[in-house]
């Protein structure tokens, strides 16, 4: 049986020494996630505003990240 060395993306150790927020704006500038802004604001047209979607999309993904 051949073992298949793999190559790590990114160490474990290297996320746990930089910030949370660091992180966060890591996540924040990286995530693919335009296209599905553009999505969400077309569909709410002239609805009421009281949350804006990228608003809510971000506190989402800051709750993943803390």
């Amino acid at each position: 049986m051949a073992i298949i060395p793999q190559i790590k993306l990114f160490e474990w150790t290297e996320t746990q020494t930089i910030g949370d927020l660091v992180r966060l704006r890591l996540v924040l500038d990286y995530m693919p996630d335009e296209e599905l802004m553009r999505t969400l604001e077309r569909s709410r047209g002239k609805g009421r505003n009281d949350y804006p979607v990228r608003a809510i999309w971000n506190s989402i993904l800051a709750g993943i990240v803390f």
